[in-house]
C-alpha cells in the first residue's frame, strides 16, 4: 500500500550521482537539501549527446556510454566533495521544486560547482590565518585565501596570471546569428556583437580574456554598420576588463597550434571563447571575472 509522507523539523532530502535529461544535455547531480532552513548543497555536470544525421535530413542523439556515465559521476561526486555550490533557497519544497531549484541555479547562478573552499566554510572549519601575518579576517570569508587545498581539487590548474599579463594582445571579433529576443518590451530578432581580447600561452593553453557585446536589434543592425568610434570603445570596454578581471579558460589541446603569433586563423580558439562567455557566471554573460577581480 502507498505511504504518506512528509517533512519533519530535521528532514534532509538528498541524491546521489541522480542524472537528468533536459533537451540534448544529461546532467549528473549530487545534491542534499535541509527542508526547514532551505539551505541546498549541490554540485553538478554537463553532458552534451553528440548530433548524427543522416542523407534524408533525420536526426538523432548518442547516449552517453557506461564509460563517460562513470566518469561523469566521479567528477560530481569529488565536486560535491571538495566544491559544492551552497545557497539557501525557499523551504519545504517538493522533490520536483527542488529538482528544478538546482537545474536553475545551474544555467542563471552559481554553475555546477561553487568557489574555493566554500564547503570548508560553511562547515565551521577553522581556516582563519591570523597567528600567520594576514589580517585576521573571520574565517567565514578566509575561504578566498590560500589555504584552501588545491591537491583534493581535480578542477584546480595552477595559473600563472602575471606570466600571462605579459603575453601578446589579441583581439576577435564576431557576429552571433539572429534570435528572436524581448528587446525594449518587443519581441524582435536580435543580434549580437562580441568584442574580445585576450592573452594566452601557446604550450598549455593558457588563456585570459575580457569582452564587450553589442546588442541590436537585427534590422538596425543590418542597416546602420557600427560607426569605427563605436567599435573602438567596445575593445577599450573589452581590454580593461582583460586588465582588472580577466576570465580564464584552459584552450582544447587540438586548437593550441591557433595561439602562434602566425597562426593561420583563431576561429576555433574564438568559438571555445563564445562558448564560455555564453555558460555564464552568477547568471550574468561571462564578459569579465564577476568571483575575484584583480
Amino acid at each position: 500500500m502507498p505511504f504518506t509522507t512528509y517533512y519533519g523539523p530535521n528532514t534532509t532530502v538528498s541524491e546521489s550521482c541522480l542524472w537528468i535529461v533536459d533537451g540534448t544535455r544529461r546532467v549528473c547531480i549530487s545534491y542534499d537539501y535541509n527542508t526547514s532552513t532551505g539551505i541546498l548543497r549541490y554540485a553538478a555536470t554537463v553532458f552534451r549527446c553528440e548530433r548524427i544525421e543522416s542523407e534524408d535530413g533525420r536526426h538523432a542523439y548518442f547516449e552517453p556510454t557506461v564509460q563517460q556515465m562513470a566518469s561523469n559521476a566521479h567528477t560530481t561526486a569529488r565536486r560535491y566533495e571538495i566544491r559544492p555550490v551552497i545557497i539557501q533557497v525557499a523551504t519545504h519544497l517538493s522533490y520536483d521544486n527542488i529538482i528544478s531549484t538546482i537545474r536553475h541555479e545551474m544555467c542563471h547562478g552559481y554553475g555546477c560547482k561553487g568557489p574555493r573552499g566554500l564547503s570548508a566554510a560553511f562547515q565551521d572549519v577553522d581556516v582563519d590565518h591570523s597567528d600567520d601575518g594576514s589580517d585576521g579576517s573571520s574565517s567565514a570569508n578566509s575561504f578566498l585565501s590560500d589555504d584552501y587545498n588545491t591537491d583534493l581539487d581535480e578542477d584546480y590548474i595552477d595559473v600563472d596570471f602575471s606570466k600571462l599579463a605579459r603575453k601578446r594582445l589579441h583581439v576577435l571579433r564576431y557576429i552571433s546569428n539572429s534570435t528572436v529576443e524581448n528587446y525594449c518590451g518587443q519581441k524582435v530578432p536580435v543580434t549580437r556583437e562580441y568584442f574580445i581580447s585576450f592573452k594566452a600561452d601557446k604550450n598549455n593553453g593558457h588563456l585570459i580574456y575580457g569582452a564587450a557585446i553589442s546588442r541590436r536589434p537585427t534590422a538596425d543592425h543590418e542597416m546602420y554598420p557600427m560607426s569605427d568610434e563605436l567599435v573602438e570603445a567596445h575593445y577599450n570596454t573589452a581590454m580593461a576588463r582583460l586588465d582588472q578581471a580577466p576570465v580564464f579558460l584552459e584552450v582544447s589541446e587540438e586548437f593550441r597550434h591557433q595561439l602562434k603569433k602566425h597562426a593561420d586563423h583563431r576561429e576555433d580558439v574564438m568559438y571555445e571563447i563564445i562558448d564560455r562567455i555564453n555558460e555564464r557566471d552568477f547568471g550574468r554573460l561571462a564578459v569579465r571575472n564577476y568571483y575575484f577581480p584583480m
